[in-house]
Parts: C-alpha cells; sequence; structure tokens
C-alpha cells in the first residue's frame, strides 16, 4: 500500500491510513494498526507546510512498530522536504510547526517568551545533521525495493542505478547521522540522492500529468523502461508532484504517481492510495488498484 506527500496534515494522514484499513482508533483515542501483514509505504515530504509534522513521524514510527507484531510493516521514504531541513532551509515552515519543534525540543511556550529566534533555534537543533529528528530521519529509505515495485520521492533514473541504490541510502544516512567522512570531516549533502533536480528526491521525469508532447512522453517512458530493467522490478511508485486528477499510472502503469495533493497546505486533495498486490496475488496485467476513502 502506498500513500503520497502528507506535508505535515495529522487530520488528513489519519483519514488516508484509514481509507487504507491499517489504522484504527483504540478506546481511548490511541493509533491502533489493524492491517495485518500489509506493508505500507509512505513516500515522503512528511515534512513543511503544514503545524504537526513530528507529530506523524511520530504516528507511522508506533504504527510500525506495532504492524511488525502481525507481520506487517510500515515505511517512510525521504523527499525533498525532510532533505531541506537537514539543510537548515525552513521556508516551507509553518508557524505551527516551529512551535511544535520547540515543544518537541522540550521547552514550553514561557522558555521561548514566543520569540521567533527561540523557536529557530530549536528547529536548528532538531533537524541539524546528528540532531534528534534529523536522527530519526535516518532510519527513512531514499529508494526502497518491496517485491517487484521501486519507491522513490520523485524519480529514479539509470545514472542512480548504476551509482547504487543501497550506496544512495547510505549516504543520506550518514548525512542525516552527522557521521565524519573518510577525510574526517562531516559527510556533505549526497548529490544524487538530493542534490539538484536531477537527484532521486527532486527528480520529476515521470510526474508529469499531460506531456507537451508525445514524444517527450516516450523519451519518459523509454527511460523509465531502461531504468526498470536495470532494478529488476515491474513499477516505480512516486510521490512529490501533486497529481489533480488523483492518483493515476503511465507507460502502460510502469510508474504511479500518489501525490494527490491531500494536505490542505498544498491543495487539500483527495484522499486516495495505491495498493500493489503480492505477486502471487496478481491476476494477469492487473497488479494495482486505486483505494479511496469511502
Amino acid at each position: 500500500m502506498a500513500v503520497g506527500d502528507v506535508h505535515g496534515d495529522l487530520l488528513q494522514t489519519w483519514r488516508i491510513l484509514m481509507a487504507c484499513g491499517v489504522l484504527k482508533e483504540g478506546e481511548n483515542g490511541e493509533a491502533v494498526w489493524c492491517g495485518g501483514d500489509t506493508i505500507l509505504v509512505q513516500c515522503g515530504d512528511i515534512l513543511d507546510r503544514g503545524d504537526h509534522e513530528i507529530a506523524i513521524v511520530v504516528l507511522l514510527r508506533e504504527l510500525h512498530h506495532q504492524a511488525v507484531e502481525q507481520g506487517g510493516a510500515v515505511y517512510i521514504l525521504n523527499g525533498n522536504h525532510e532533505s531541506l531541513n537537514v539543510c537548515g532551509d525552513f521556508r516551507y515552515v509553518t508557524a505551527g510547526a516551529f512551535i511544535e519543534s520547540s515543544v518537541c525540543a522540550g521547552y514550553d511556550m514561557v522558555d521561548v517568551d514566543g520569540s521567533w529566534e527561540g523557536h529557530l533555534r530549536s528547529r536548528v537543533a532538531l533537524f541539524r545533521p546528528g540532531g534528534p529528528v534529523a536522527r530519526e530521519l535516518a532510519h527513512n529509505h531514499t529508494v526502497l525495493v518491496i517485491n517487484d515495485t521501486v519507491f522513490v520521492h520523485g524519480g529514479l533514473v539509470p545514472e542512480h542505478v548504476e551509482y547504487g541504490l543501497e550506496k544512495l541510502n547510505q549516504d543520506v544516512t550518514d548525512w542525516m547521522l552527522g557521521r565524519p567522512d573518510s577525510s574526517g570531516h562531516l559527510c556533505g549533502v549526497p548529490e544524487l540522492a538530493t542534490g539538484g533536480q536531477t537527484s532521486v528526491m527532486w527528480n520529476r521525469a515521470y510526474s508529469r500529468e499531460y506531456y507537451p508532447s508525445l514524444q517527450d512522453r516516450l523519451r519518459a517512458c523509454l527511460l523509465l523502461e531502461d531504468t526498470l530493467k536495470r532494478v529488476g522490478c515491474k513499477r516505480l511508485v512516486v510521490g512529490h508532484t501533486p497529481q489533480t486528477r488523483g492518483i493515476n499510472g503511465e507507460c502502460g502503469g510502469k510508474v504511479w504517481r500518489v501525490d494527490t495533493g491531500l494536505s490542505r497546505g498544498v491543495l487539500g486533495g483527495v484522499v486516495e492510495a495505491l495498493e500493489i498486490l503480492p505477486p502471487a496475488a496478481q491476476a494477469g496485467e492487473i497488479a494495482v488498484r486505486i483505494i479511496k476513502e469511502i
């Protein structure tokens, strides 16, 4: 089961998880995993544009612990907004999220005295490489392969595959943990993972809802086919680019775009998830279906 960007919107996150059939409310209002052996992949961009980013990370981590006990799992991908915050770029952080950071850092409102400088100091301390939240994000994948499906936040191209998927994941982990490189300096921003518009977290090669021309669409599909062949997978699932018509596929179902702009800080888009059937349950070419809120 794959869900797209949630951007700090706890209510919408709760709604999509309930629509997926993996979350129910306990007797005391607590989150309870009810998905059995379902594997849920959240495709990145939990941070920015909403007030409850850390709360969503805590929710998904708690659900993962519960899911593992039932044979399931909850995986989170790092997206470009996770990398922006570890870089100290807070331009998309809401006022509420700054306050949440201060509370998470252990301050009450008297301690920070309503000072945005205080909130900023809290945010920097939490998200800098080696900071508590950065260390938590370091557990996330940048590229995740499950059965015959590969998941990334933005896009994947042959250059990334040739570099090595596990190396991409490890580079991001080392950077977020604040580990030193071979020269003893802190690891820098991993360029192929999140360094620019062609990196895994920023790439939009397959995200256009409407390509300018058939030639552009063909080029994208050929690039995707080459990439999938190198990875040994049948399909790619991406977030990153809000889809105004909801979850949709392209290139004969070889790429699925799951960012519906769900957060009210983005589009307040449709509550949809992508269910991917395990290989043994796939009937013919029907391998996925779109789950909608009832």
